[in-house]
């Protein structure tokens, strides 16, 4: 089984040069981007589920699905998809093998999903191919268990215009800083403090002063913190607002 592919996508698509989504395939023309010059598109969702129901239909035909199998397997076919002119490939966008095809069709598929789901619900079959509509890439869960895709070939698309990569020379850089010493900042002198009790506070900003700013000073002593600020600050309000 090979290994999933990379979460991370591109931002535009080779084909269209529309943003192809989360998928496998391009959510906007379908082409399959791990190898969009292969002609490999998405099976449409109807013609994708007609296949898994006409399969399971042929398959009660045991001996001759099994002969149609074992002609259509080598091309990546099952009998259904065979009529429908759809391939299996693998999740990387390569051919799959015959025995690969085996283990997906009838190992998978017919006893594992087609037997067990038989055992427990007659909805096991249906649930699998239902799978179809729910996941982006067309995939059942046999699809997702081996690790395969089903794609409709047709021409290999053209590649969409891309733009020019930017060239060194397309970007001009600054001029480069003037050279010489490099001047430091002068550092500010510290504010001035004042002994209150036994803390020490920044002095307050030099303000204008007044009669009664003085007097404030004065009563300090004798006012709470609160009750000065307060005093203090409408003074100043009002000595700033009269010049």
């Amino acid at each position: 089984m090979s290994a999933r592919l990379p979460s991370l996508r591109r931002e535009s698509c080779p084909a269209c040069g529309e943003y192809p989504g989360v998928g496998v395939f391009c959510s906007e023309c379908g082409v399959l981007m791990s190898h969009p010059e292969s002609g490999d598109f998405a099976a449409p969702y109807l013609r994708r589920l007609a296949a898994e129901l006409l399969d399971l239909l042929l398959f009660l035909l045991l001996p001759l699905w099994l002969f149609w199998m074992w002609q259509t397997s080598r091309d990546g076919q099952s009998p259904a998809k065979s009529l429908l002119d759809l391939y299996v490939i693998d999740e990387a966008g390569q051919p799959i093998t015959p025995q690969r095809m085996w283990v997906r069709e009838l190992v998978i598929k017919r006893l594992v999903l087609g037997l067990v789901g038989y055992a427990f619900t007659l909805l096991g079959p249906i649930i699998n191919a239902g799978w179809i509509l729910m996941n982006p890439d067309r995939q059942c869960i046999h699809d997702r268990a081996v690790g395969t895709l089903v794609v409709v070939r047709r021409d290999a698309p053209t590649r969409a215009e891309t733009l020019p990569e930017p060239q060194a020379a397309d970007f001009q850089m600054p001029p480069p800083a003037p050279s010489g010493p490099r001047l430091t900042p002068p550092i500010p002198a510290p504010a001035p403090t004042r002994a209150v009790g036994h803390n020490v506070e920044a002095a307050p900003p030099s303000t204008p002063t007044s009669p009664e700013l003085e007097a404030l000073e004065l009563q300090r002593t004798h006012l709470s913190q609160t009750e000065y600020e307060r005093r203090r600050r409408a003074l100043v309000r009002q000595l700033e607002e009269s010049s």
